[in-house]
Order: C-alpha cells, then sequence, then structure tokens
C-alpha cells in the first residue's frame, strides 16, 4: 500500500494548485480529491497519510465545516489535519472547527497569501525525523523507539533498528562511518530519556548533553512559533506564557551546557537542520548568539538568545514567492513589492509578539526590531542612525550570517565550519561599513579564539 506525504482535498483549482507548487517545491508524496466523499472512500487504499489540507473555505457555517474536519479524523485518525476557514469566520467560530479535530486552522487568506503553510507542512512531513549522532548511542544498550537511516539517494528514511534492539558494537560502528541516524519526532521524549541515563561528567556526555537540549529548545520554540502566528482563536496569554517559559527555560539550561564544551559552535552546527531563510533556523543563530554574547561580553546572553529566537517569526507572514527566494539564497530576486515585504519582517516579528503579550523587555524588542539593520544605513527595516543600533542587535545579525554560511542541510555533506569562523574572524576585525568598530574588537579575537578551539580535534566530537 503507498503511504502519502500530503493529501488536498478541495473543489477549488486554486486551493488544489497551492498544494500542488507546495508538494512539488518540498519534493512530497502528494495526491490531490476532488471532493471529501471521494477522499473518504479512497482513504482505507493507504498505508497513512501523513497531513491532510481539507478546504471549508467556502463553508460559512461552522457547524458544517466542524463536521467535515470530524469526518477527517475518523478516517484518519493519525494524520495532522490543516482546515483551511472562510477568512469571514469570527475567532469563536474558527475555534469550533479546531476543537472538532483540527490539528491546525488556517484562515483562508493565510492559506494563501502567508507562509504559515510551508511552515507547518515540512515541520510535520519532513522534519519528522530527527537526526541523532551515533556515538551518542552507547554499545549494548537498547532503546525504547526505533532507528532509522536516510538513504542519500532517494532521501527516503529506511528503518535499520525496531524498539528493543540490542545495538551492539557492529551496528554502531556500521552507521557511524555512513553519518547520523535518526529517530521519529514523536519519540523525542524517549531518546531524553535514554540520554539522561548516561549521563557523568566526562566531555562526551557534556556533548551528548548539549545536543539534547538543542533539540529540546527548538523543539518548545517551534510550538511557542505557532501558537504566536496563530489567527484562528483569540489570544491566549496564558498558553502563550506558558510555551514562552518552557522555551525560556531550555535556552537557559542549553546556554549553561554551551559553556561547559571546548567547542560550542561545532555543538550548535552539528545538531541544528533546516532550510536558510526558514523559521528552522532560528535555534541555531539564537545558540550562536547567546554564545558570542557570553565570550564578547556584549549584552545579556540569556536576553539575547530569546531575541535572537523570536527575531524572525515574522517570516510566517512573508508571501509563499518571497519565502522561496528567501530559502533559496535568492535575495536579490526579489522585485520591489516582495522586498518591501521582506524587509518589514522584522516588524511583523515583534508586533506578534506583543499582540501575545510575550513578556520581553525593551532591550529586547528593540534587539528585535533592529536584528537586520546596518551601520551603513543599507538595512532594515527602518535604516536607523548608526548610534542607534544596539550592539546586541548586531550580533543578531552576525550570527544570522554565520548560520546562513555554516548550515548543515539534511543528506547533503557538512560544510567547513573552521574555514567559515576563520573568514568572519577576518571579516569581524575589519569590517567598518556594516557594524560597528566597536563590535568588531570585541567579536574578532572571540571568533578567532573559537576558530583555533575548533582545529583541535578530541574523540566523540
Amino acid at each position: 500500500m503507498r503511504s502519502l506525504d500530503l493529501a488536498a482535498v478541495s473543489q477549488d483549482p486554486r486551493f488544489t494548485k497551492r498544494a500542488t507548487e507546495l508538494a512539488q517545491l518540498f519534493s512530497f508524496e502528494f495526491e490531490s480529491f476532488d471532493s471529501p466523499d471521494t477522499f473518504f472512500e479512497k482513504t482505507e487504499s493507504y498505508k497513512s497519510i501523513t497531513c491532510i489540507l481539507l478546504d471549508c473555505s467556502k463553508i460559512e457555517k461552522p457547524n458544517e465545516a466542524a463536521g467535515m474536519v470530524q469526518v477527517a479524523c475518523q478516517v484518519a485518525a493519525e494524520s495532522y489535519i490543516i482546515a483551511a476557514v472562510n477568512s469571514k469566520l469570527k475567532p469563536e467560530d474558527a475555534r469550533i472547527v479546531k476543537t472538532s479535530g483540527a490539528s491546525l486552522v488556517l484562515m483562508e487568506n493565510e492559506f494563501y497569501s502567508t507562509s504559515k503553510l510551508e511552515f507547518v507542512t515540512t515541520q510535520v512531513i519532513r522534519s519528522a525525523f530527527i537526526p541523532i549522532k551515533v556515538y551518542d548511542l552507547m554499545p549494548d544498550t537498547e532503546t525504547a523507539f526505533p532507528l532509522f537511516y536516510m538513504m542519500p539517494a532517494n532521501k527516503k528514511f529506511l528503518k535499520v533498528a525496531k524498539p528493543a534492539t540490542k545495538l551492539n558494537s557492529t551496528f554502531l560502528k556500521k552507521f557511524s562511518e555512513m553519518g547520523e541516524l535518526y529517530l521519529r519526532r514523536q519519540d523525542l521524549k524517549n531518546w531524553v530519556e535514554y540520554s539522561r541515563s548516561f549521563n557523568s561528567n566526562d566531555e562526551a556526555s557534556a556533548l551528548r548533553r548539549c545536543r539534547l537540549q538543542f533539540l529540546q529548545m527548538s523543539q518548545s520554540f517551534l510550538a511557542l512559533a505557532l501558537m504566536i502566528s496563530d489567527q484562528s482563536s483569540a489570544a491566549s496569554f496564558a498558553l502563550g506564557k506558558e510555551l514562552y517559559g518552557t522555551c525560556e527555560s531550555f535556552a537557559k539550561s542549553l546556554l549553561t551546557s554551551l559553556g561547559e564544551v571546548k567547542n560550542p559552535f561545532d555543538v550548535i552546527n552539528s545538531s541544528s537542520v533546516g532550510d536558510f531563510g526558514s523559521l528552522e533556523r532560528a535555534p541555531a543563530i539564537a545558540a550562536y548568539a547567546a554564545v558570542l554574547s557570553q565570550e564578547a561580553k556584549i549584552g545579556t546572553p540569556l536576553e539575547v538568545m530569546i531575541a535572537a529566537l523570536l527575531s524572525d517569526i515574522g517570516y510566517l507572514e512573508l508571501s509563499p514567492s518571497t519565502s522561496a527566494k528567501l530559502r533559496n539564497h535568492e535575495i536579490e530576486a526579489m522585485h520591489g513589492e516582495e522586498l518591501m515585504e521582506y524587509q518589514k519582517h522584522p516588524i511583523y516579528s515583534l508586533n506578534q509578539c506583543l499582540a501575545r503579550k510575550i513578556p520581553l523587555s525593551e532591550p529586547m524588542k528593540m534587539m528585535i526590531l533592529q536584528s537586520h539593520e546596518r551601520m551603513d544605513q543599507k538595512g532594515f527595516p527602518h535604516r536607523i542612525n548608526p548610534d542607534k543600533i544596539l550592539e546586541e542587535a548586531m550580533l543578531i545579525r552576525f550570527c544570522w550570517e554565520l548560520d546562513g554560511k555554516t548550515q548543515v542541510r539534511i543528506g547533503e555533506t557538512r560544510p567547513d565550519i573552521q574555514s567559515i569562523i576563520e573568514e568572519l574572524a577576518n571579516v569581524a576585525t575589519s569590517e567598518k561599513g556594516s557594524y560597528s568598530i566597536g563590535f568588531t574588537m570585541k567579536t574578532g579575537p572571540v571568533l578567532k579564539e573559537i576558530h583555533l578551539k575548533t582545529e583541535t580535534q578530541w574523540p566523540h566530537q
């Protein structure tokens, strides 16, 4: 039986076109159905459907839309269901659809004109597997979850170990030579328990702890980002405070752990995945910024870290065409309207945080708003006077550039972070247009020291 990554249920050619283009962009296994009845009849012929796009946008009565969602839940209980609803629905009516079983409700205008669909589907489908280091698995132990290997040729995941399989030295040696293994996102909690059972004071444990906390912070941040950007329900300030607190707690733990390892930049680089220009990159940018903040004595590290996490949440408000060019490093190819939209995203980020009453200090608000400003006034969104730009904001932009050069794409060769850090260290000590002289004097020596550390190799890195 065939498995689908994505299914679209709609009679509207525009809806189907949006879903088809999405599937082509991310190489999803995809099928469209011209009516709910057709979909419900054929559901049993598929082994599984990871994500369903359900078109409820022409239905003006919330109870009817809720009924369609309920039926979809019955026939595809394990699927993630995204319901696109009429933009005229009031928030309380949209909540009815959400409580009927939809995993996510998108207003019709959001479905077509923002990048929330790209973000959510990649998280649900393409990011359903999380990479782990083979050397974080202990010889002759058993896991309570399956392990997978991603085949380079077709990027498909092959199960290589069932739950309760003993991981002998032969198995570990084989896959340590082939690269990383993967676990399902829903098994993260079990991975946390497995990893914590081997804690000790040695360096290998410190590295394992860093990678684990990075994963936990990443997952908590993605949940927070979805909540902040959700327009389908009235603002839940209590939920926002709870999710923010969880994310901040993981960030604080990660910051402490990064200070205990010899080479924090390499740990961050080897732990993060995702595309340039996507919100998935925020945890890596934030972790880099926190380390540099601490080492270069620029701002308060935790505040810098949280501001860096939130500074690009406005990406979710970008149009699909704008976000596609951003993801493909084609900022120069953006036309007038796209460029204007992109350059306003720090404003979108701050406004969304304020709307959800996320507890940000005044400096953190300014860091978010200034995160893409430049000393030569060629930045955005306001091209403010150079003497008004916070060094913390410069640090966030610098780490955005660092991450863009060093990011690891799933299934691709890992960039040489050592040479990139050396290059950026040289830039940071000579740059006079984009960053302030004071900033370069603080960060340049720190980056050179980090580069020297990356040249030193040690076991289990």
